[in-house]
């Protein structure tokens, strides 16, 4: 009986899936507090596009059985991510006091304006947000669409994989909850900037109040890299990009930089960025206040954490 038995163990599967590999982690929560049960990272094929056809969705799903079975998962309920550029965001103002049907037909009418797709070939959500800052009476409502095709695609990957797809969610609002999960208390205050070091793409993130407010590609070119270092040309890159953000008109200041993504762990690289901008530097651990499955290697877990950090915030939010 619900409520009875609080030794119970919650389960939810997070899964991310980008063009290079599958990060899949289980997370489990008894009396509101986390464990890591497993996780694990599978690369893809060489060769898949962005785009995520059906004709792919064979080798997603087989690589996607290989993680769930390497990370022993026993749980079926999943939450998946879609890329953020399959997705449009928008927050509008509306009048408050609306009831649920007024504001969701408000919100199509307002939808049709902003989004380049006929409304039944898409996948419509919203969330009131709060009360506008700047516009007492009104209401902050963010709304994401995304062709009802990526939706399914999505959904047939997790349920051909013997998934059960609970939520589908937006992958920024998925960095931003991992985010909050290893800096809780500087995440829910001040701006933090993400930096993901993925194997063919840097991007920069920077969250606040739990939500993505400003994204980039770093271009990167590798014949820098080769003369002044890695490290360096990370640093001074970086530096640019939040210059960048400064002069953007948003009035956050960077309280904290992480760093995620394969060369996060890079030796010298923290250290490097801190001392450059004189700013807390830290490596993505989304686990570092969870306790861990006891057969989970601790060191290989720092390894791999920076990697994790989207799959992890999906796993969080099954449990909202």
């Amino acid at each position: 009986m619900p409520g009875f038995l609080p030794t119970t163990r919650h389960r939810f599967i997070g899964v991310d899936i980008s063009q290079q590999a599958i990060k899949v982690v289980e997370l489990s929560r008894s009396r509101g507090k986390f464990m890591l049960q497993g996780y694990a990272i599978e690369p893809l094929p060489a060769g898949l596009t962005g785009h995520q056809t059906g004709a792919e969705s064979k080798s997603v799903v087989q690589a996607l059985q290989r993680a769930l079975e390497k990370a022993a998962v026993v749980t079926s309920n999943a939450i998946v991510g879609i890329p953020d550029g399959q997705v449009i965001c928008k927050t509008l103002e509306v009048e408050a006091g609306l009831n649920e049907i007024e504001l969701e037909l408000h919100v199509r009418l307002e939808a049709e304006q902003h989004i380049p797709y006929a409304l039944e070939d898409v996948a419509l959500d919203f969330e009131v947000q709060g009360f506008s800052s700047s516009h007492p009476g009104r209401i902050n409502v963010q709304v994401a669409a995304c062709r009802q095709e990526a939706l399914e695609w999505h959904r047939c990957v997790l349920t051909s994989a013997g998934l059960t797809p609970r939520v589908v969610t937006v992958q920024a609002h998925a960095l931003a909850r991992g985010v909050e999960a290893m800096a809780p208390n500087v995440a829910l205050q001040d701006a933090v900037a993400v930096l993901d070091l993925a194997p063919r793409a840097i991007f920069l993130s920077v969250v606040c109040h739990g939500q993505v407010i400003y994204s980039r590609e770093l271009r990167l070119e590798p014949e820098a890299a080769e003369q002044h270092g890695f490290e360096n040309t990370i640093s001074g890159h970086l530096e640019r990009e939040l210059e960048l953000f400064a002069q953007s008109g948003i009035e956050e200041t960077i309280a904290m930089i992480i760093l995620a993504g394969e060369a996060a762990t890079t030796p010298g690289l923290r250290q490097c960025i801190e001392t450059r901008l004189g700013t807390p530097t830290r490596t993505a651990n989304p686990f570092s206040t969870m306790s861990l499955e006891p057969a989970l290697a601790p060191e290989a877990l720092l390894c791999d954490a920076p990697v994790l950090l989207t799959a992890c915030g999906l796993a969080l939010r099954g449990f909202d």
